[in-house]
C-alpha cells in the first residue's frame, strides 16, 4: 500500500495482502491479524517505530515469520523472532569484483574536471550518494550546467519516483550521473550503472533520553555494502569510491546488526499498547523502551482524556481512528467546519521546510506566524490551479495535471510532497465521512484567528514561549519558519545535533496571541515548596495561574505553622525534597548529605539496580521518619538518619567498591565514571582530544555495561558520544589547524608549545 491505513475495495478477497506497517499496526489492534497469519517482511533492515512494533505484536499474537534482507546481521532476528531456519543466499560474482578506493575529499572536489573527462570518455553510469536533498540537487546542478555530454539527474525523498523513471527503464544512454540520497541505496536498480561514488556520511535518529534527535554519523557497514553493491559483484569493470576521512577497509565490512527507532517513540507505544489493554511489559519488543519516558507518554495521554485505567476512552478511540498523529486527530475531532479543510490538510504535511527546496518562492502564500496554514496554502494552490477531483480505487481525491511540475519548480515546492498530502487528506475525508471539495479556500488573518484559538484551547503540539520549552530547555524557531522568535509558538520540536554532538531542539508550528493563552490559562491548587531567599527560609504556600506546564503567574506567602489540615501532607512532602537537595537547615542536614552520596555512589555503580539506594527508596525513608510532624518546630527537633551499611548488605558494598575508577590509557589515568541513562547503567570515559582521536576498540578493556564518551575540550563545549565512531564524527567539526596538530600527536605538540 501507499500509505498507512488505505486498502482497495478487493483487499479483503485476497489471501497475500501488500501493506504497510501502519495497515498492518492497525490490524492487530483490531484483532485481524491472528495465529493463523503469515507475516513476510521485507527489507526488514529498514527500521520504524511502526516496524517494530509489529515484530511484537505478531510475536504476541503467534503468527509465522518470513524476514527478507539484503545486508542485515541475521544473528538478531534468527534469535528475537525464533527462526527455525536462515537461508543465506549469494550472488556475488568475484570475477565482477569492483575495484574500491577510499578517498579523504568532499564529493564536487572529487567530482572535477579530472574525473567527468574521464566519464565521459570511458562512457561510464555514475551514481552519487550524499545525505542531504541540498546536496543531491546542487550536484546534479552544478555538473549538469559544466557537462552537457553527461546526462544529470537527482533522486530523493521530494521526488516522485518517475523523475529517473527513464534510468530504471534503460532510456537514458551512457554516459550519465544520478545524485541520490540513501532513498536509492537498496530499491533502485540502475541500468548501466558501472560507478559508485559514496560519501561517507548520514544523518539519522539517534535514541536520547527518550527522543529522536537528528544527528549527522558516519555509514554504517549495511548502507556502505547496500550501495557498493548496487555495481560491486554485478557489472564488469565496476569501480566504488568511499569519499571520508576515516580509515574505511571495505574487505572487512560485515552486516551489522540493525538499528532500532522504537526507543524514541514512546508515545506511539503507549497508544498501541492501550488500545489492545495490555501494559508495554507484556510486548516482547525488540529494543529496551524508556520506562521513564513511556510512563511519562501514559500520564501526557492520561491527563489528556486519551486513556483511562490502561484503555483508550471512548474520545481516545475516536482520535487514534484518525489517519494522522495523535496531535492533529485531536484538533480535527474539536475543529468546527470551516476549519476542517486546513486542519485535515496541515495534518498530512510533515513540515513546511520539508515540502519546499531551499531556494523558494511562496509570495502570496505566506500567512505570517503560521507554518501550518502557509504550508496549508501551498496544497491550497496546487489544487485550484492544477488539481481535479478524482478516484482512486472508490477513494475520492485530488488528483494533479502534468502543469503541476512547472507550477512546483517556480515555486521551489515538492511534487511528491503534494502528492502525499493528497493522499492524506482524502483518508481523512474519507474518515470523517464528510465529501472531498473540489476547491480549496485560502487562509488569511481571519482564519489565522480561528485556528490560532483552537490550538490555544486544545493544545496538542508541542510548547516553545520566548524560545524557551515548558522545563527550560532552548528551542528556537527554525530558520525557514515564518513565525517570530518571541512569544508562544505551538508545533513540533524536532532534536538535531550540533557539530559538537550536543543535542538542540527547533520548532516549526503557529504563533499564539497571549489572549488566547489567558483564555485558556488555568488557576491551579495551592502547592507547598520549600525556599531559600535572603531574609528567610522555610515553607512557602505557592498559588499559580499555568497554561500547559508553563507558569504565568506566581504568587507565594510563608505556610501557615502549625500546618493546615489540607496541606499537611504536601507539606512534608516538600520537606523530603528539601532534605534530599541538601537545603534545609535541620541539624542533621549535613549527616544526611552524606548518606545521600553514598546511596548515590552505589546506586550508579549497580547500574540502577541496586532498589535499597534509589532516590524514591531514599525518599521513603525519610517520608516515614516525617510522618508525625505537623510544624515547622517538629520538623527541626525530629531526629533524622539514613544508614546505607545497614540497608545494603557488606558484599554488595565491597564487590561495587571494587569496580575500577580509572585506567591506565596511552599513558595517562583516564576517570571512569558510573552513570546511569534511561534505566540502564552505563561506563563513561573521559578523555583528552589526542586520546579520543587514537583511541581504537582494542585499547579498551572489557567492561559489564555500554561505554559513553566524552571529551573535554577547556573552554571549548564538551562532546559527548555513545559510540568512537559517533565521536570521531563528532570531533570531525574542529578547524584544519586543529585537527593537524592532534594528528601530529599528544604529548610531543604539547612539549613544542611549552618551547
Amino acid at each position: 500500500m501507499n500509505r498507512e491505513r488505505e486498502a482497495t475495495p478487493e483487499t479483503p478477497t485476497w489471501n497475500v495482502v501488500i501493506v504497510t506497517t501502519g495497515i498492518a499496526r492497525r490490524w492487530f489492534e483490531d484483532g485481524l491479524i491472528t495465529a493463523r497469519d503469515t507475516l513476510v517482511v521485507d527489507e526488514i533492515h529498514q527500521t520504524s517505530a511502526e516496524l517494530e512494533l509489529c515484530l511484537a505484536l505478531g510475536k504476541r499474537a503467534r503468527c509465522r515469520f518470513v524476514w527478507l534482507s539484503a545486508t542485515v546481521d541475521p544473528s538478531f532476528y534468527a534469535r528475537y523472532l525464533e527462526a527455525a531456519e536462515v537461508l543465506e543466499t549469494r550472488a556475488f560474482d568475484p570475477a565482477k569484483a569492483a575495484r574500491v578506493r577510499v578517498l579523504a575529499q568532499q564529493p564536487l572536489q572529487f567530482l572535477d574536471d579530472r574525473f567527468m573527462k574521464r566519464v565521459l570518455r570511458e562512457r561510464r553510469g555514475v551514481a552519487v550518494f550524499v545525505p542531504t536533498r541540498a546536496e543531491v540537487e546542487q550536484i546534479a546542478r552544478e555538473l549538469g550546467n559544466r557537462w552537457q555530454g553527461v546526462a544529470t539527474a537527482f533522486y530523493h525523498g521530494g521526488e516522485p519516483i518517475r523523475v529517473i523513471r527513464p534510468f530504471l527503464d534503460g532510456e537514458v544512454r551512457r554516459p550519465f550521473l544520478l545524485a541520490m540520497t540513501a532513498a536509492g541505496q537498496s530499491a533502485l536498480n540502475i541500468r548501466g550503472l558501472d560507478t559508485v561514488v559514496i560519501y561517507d556520511a548520514r544523518y539519522t535518529n539517534v535514541v536520547e533520553r527518550g527522543r529522536n534527535v537528528l544527528t549527522r554519523l558516519y555509514l554504517g557497514a549495511n548502507e556502505i555494502l547496500q550501495m557498493a553493491g548496487r555495481v560491486h559483484g554485478r557489472v564488469d569493470a565496476g569501480e566504488v569510491y568511499i569519499l571520508s576521512d576515516r580509515d574505511v577497509v571495505f574487505e572487512r565490512l560485515e552486516p551489522t546488526p540493525p538499528e532500532f527507532q522504537l526507543a524514541g517513540d514512546a508515545e506511539r507505544v503507549a497508544i498501541t499498547c492501550a488500545a489492545l489493554g495490555v501494559d508495554a511489559r507484556d510486548l516482547e519488543l525488540p529494543v529496551p523502551l524508556d520506562r521513564r519516558a513511556y510512563r511519562d507518554a501514559v500520564d501526557l495521554l492520561t491527563e489528556r482524556g486519551l486513556i483511562e485505567h490502561g484503555q483508550l476512552t471512548r474520545y481516545g478511540r475516536e482520535v487514534e481512528a484518525m489517519p494522522v498523529e495523535r496531535p492533529w486527530g485531536e484538533l480535527l475531532y474539536h475543529a468546527d467546519t470551516d476549519l476542517v479543510p486546513m486542519v485535515a490538510v496541515a495534518a498530512n504535511i510533515e513540515s513546511l521546510h520539508r515540502m519546499t527546496r531551499e531556494e523558494r518562492d511562496l509570495r502570496g502564500l505566506i500567512v505570517s506566524g503560521s507554518d501550518h496554514l502557509t504550508a496549508y496554502n501551498v496544497y491550497a494552490e496546487a489544487v485550484n490551479k492544477h488539481g481535479y477531483p478524482g478516484e482512486v480505487y472508490g477513494l475520492p481525491r485530488h488528483l494533479f495535471r502534468d502543469a503541476i511540475d512547472d507550477w512546483a519548480q517556480g515555486r521551489g515546492v515538492l511534487v511528491k510532497a503534494m502528492e502525499d498530502v493528497a493522499l492524506g487528506t482524502a483518508s481523512v475525508y474519507r474518515q470523517l465521512e464528510l465529501p472531498l471539495p473540489e476547491r480549496l479556500p485560502y487562509a488569511g488573518d481571519k482564519t489565522l484567528a480561528a485556528f490560532a484559538d483552537l490550538v490555544a484551547k486544545i493544545m496538542p503540539f508541542d510548547l516553545v514561549i520566548d524560545e524557551e520549552t515548558a522545563d527550560g530547555r532552548e528551542a528556537r524557531v527554525s530558520r525557514g519558519s515564518v513565525s517570530g522568535s518571541w512569544g508562544a509558538v505551538a508545533g513540533t520540536l524536532r532534536y538535531f545535533a550540533d557539530r559538537f554532538g550536543v543535542p538542540r531542539a527547533s520548532i516549526e508550528g503557529t504563533q499564539l496571541p497571549e489572549r488566547a493563552i489567558r483564555r485558556y490559562a488555568r488557576r491551579g491548587p495551592p502547592t507547598v515548596v520549600f525556599e531559600r531567599q535572603r531574609r528567610r527560609e522555610g515553607l512557602m504556600t505557592v498559588h499559580t495561574v499555568s497554561y500547559f506546564g508553563f507558569v504565568l503567574e506566581r504568587d507565594s506567602e510563608p505556610l501557615a505553622n502549625p500546618f493546615p489540615p489540607e496541606l499537611a501532607d504536601a507539606a512534608r512532602g516538600a520537606l523530603v525534597q528539601a532534605l534530599l537537595a541538601g537545603e534545609t537547615p535541620h541539624p542533621d542536614q549535613g549527616r544526611i548529605r552524606q548518606a545521600l552520596e553514598r546511596f548515590g555512589f552505589y546506586w550508579r555503580r549497580s547500574g540502577g539496580r541496586l532498589a535499597q539506594a534509589a532516590t524514591d527508596q531514599v525518599a521513603t525513608q525519610l517520608g516515614t521518619q516525617l510522618g508525625r510532624i505537623g510544624s515547622w518546630e517538629e520538623f527541626i527537633n525530629t531526629r533524622l538518619s539514613l544508614d546505607p551499611e545497614a540497608a545494603i548488605p557488606e558484599g554488595v558494598r565491597r564487590e561495587l567498591e571494587a569496580l575500577p575508577s580509572s585506567l591506565h590509557l596511552y599513558g595517562d589515568r583516564v576517570s571512569v565514571d558510573y552513570e546511569v541513562e534511561q534505566g540502564v547503567g552505563v561506563v563513561r570515559l573521559r578523555l583528552k582530544e589526542g586520546q579520543a582521536r587514537r583511541l581504537e576498540p582494542a585499547d579498551l578493556p572489557r567492561f559489564d555495561r555500554p561505554v559513553r564518551f566524552t571529551v573535554v575540550r577547556g573552554k571549548r563545549d564538551a562532546v559527548r558520544s555513545d559510540s568512537l565512531d559517533g565521536l570521531r564524527q563528532a570531533l570531525s567539526g574542529l578547524s584544519k589547524d586543529e585537527r593537524q596538530r592532534l594528528v601530529r600527536g599528544g604529548r610531543g605538540s604539547r612539549r613544542g608549545r611549552r618551547r
